[in-house]
């Protein structure tokens, strides 16, 4: 048997063959979602994927992405299209010196110009509780956080630290969300400690001001979500352990209720366009006073996604089966609802076609 040497090897290799340039990678990203028909599966990630926002004219929807595969598994803003498909765009903490750090861009807000309100949450890896947090302002088209509106935590009336939930825009010189206290406890001896949010009450921010303090909304005390309504100067909302969804006009304070789950359970994660109400309802829920944390709180596995017809009162459930939703984000024109689907510590995004 003939033996070829390393030289001769390499000999044949140069004199039997032309070195041109490579074939070029095939591209194999998709524009379409990963399954058709309603509901399908608009996103697949390893980590977790919450909070979607649509964009006002309903190109796209905004959300916070788990990076599954860094080790400090920061979150980051996603926009994806308006079926799902592939990400045209992500907004991350990209700084090197961030890397020893969790850093959490959440709950995004998109106004008619374009201008994203976001919560941006630091803390060390491996730690529960947050070392630093700010909700800011980007403005298109860098989207680079220009200002910080106000710093997070911030302190309540009651001495009680205040995070920032279901952030939404009421025109283009306010904001108003969800205070929340988050509290941590362990559900066992041993265990890891677990966060608790529960919603304390509505707050506003006037982004006129150079320095904008937190108004709370009188008469909201446990808020548990925020939907805008068909101006700025009207909100819809929902309380712990209620199966009512209110309207309040913000000029007057007047509220009024416009329609009631009753026996179908605790109504949260309200959001309203045009004549149409989406809210969670039901489901794995528990309004209840906590001994270890001292105080009443909200928590939430998820629900089951009804809409209302406001002109009518006519409730129909959009879900069905065992899966459960939690922060729905109904379109603009009312068509299309992106939901989280509730799986334990984790969640994927789910998108309706409404009829």
């Amino acid at each position: 048997m003939r033996r070829f040497t390393a030289a001769v090897a390499l000999t044949l290799a140069f004199a039997g063959c032309e070195h041109t340039a490579p074939f070029a990678p095939a591209d194999t990203g998709s524009d379409q979602p990963f399954g058709a028909g309603s509901p399908r599966r608009v996103t697949l990630n390893l980590g977790d994927d919450r909070a979607p926002a649509w964009l006002p004219d309903e190109s796209g929807f905004w959300y916070s992405f788990e990076r599954a595969d860094r080790a400090d598994h920061d979150r980051c803003l996603a926009l994806l299209p308006p079926d799902g498909g592939r990400i045209v765009r992500t907004l991350c903490d990209r700084i090197p010196a961030a890397d020893d750090s969790t850093d959490a861009w959440t709950e995004p807000a998109i106004d008619a110009a374009g201008r994203i309100a976001y919560v941006a949450i630091s803390s060390r890896i491996g730690e529960v509780a947050p070392r630093a947090g700010a909700l800011v302002l980007a403005t298109p088209p860098a989207l680079t956080a220009d200002r910080v509106v106000v710093t997070l935590p911030y302190l309540g009336s009651d001495q009680a630290f205040r995070q920032v939930a279901q952030l939404r825009w009421l025109g283009s010189d306010a904001l108003a969300y969800v205070a929340q206290r988050v509290g941590y406890v362990a559900p066992c001896r041993g265990c890891a400690l677990d966060t608790v949010r529960t919603g304390v009450e509505l707050a506003t921010l006037d982004l006129r001001a150079a320095a904008p303090s937190p108004v709370v909304l009188p008469g909201t005390q446990n808020a548990s979500s925020l939907g805008t309504g068909e101006s700025p100067d009207v909100i819809y909302y929902t309380l712990g352990g209620d199966s009512r969804v209110f309207r309040r006009v913000l000029s007057s304070g007047a509220d009024s209720v416009v329609h009631d789950f009753g026996a179908a359970g605790i109504a949260r994660d309200v959001q309203v366009a045009g004549r149409r109400l989406v809210a969670v309802v039901g489901g794995n829920v528990q309004f209840a006073f906590d001994s270890v944390l001292g105080y009443v709180v909200q928590r939430d596995g998820g629900g089951t996604l009804h809409l209302v017809d406001l002109s009518s009162g006519v409730d129909s459930t959009v879900s069905a089966g065992a899966q459960l939703f939690r922060r729905p984000a109904l379109s603009p024109s009312g068509t299309r609802l992106v939901a989280e689907a509730a799986m334990g510590r984790s969640a994927d995004l789910w998108e309706f076609d409404l009829p």
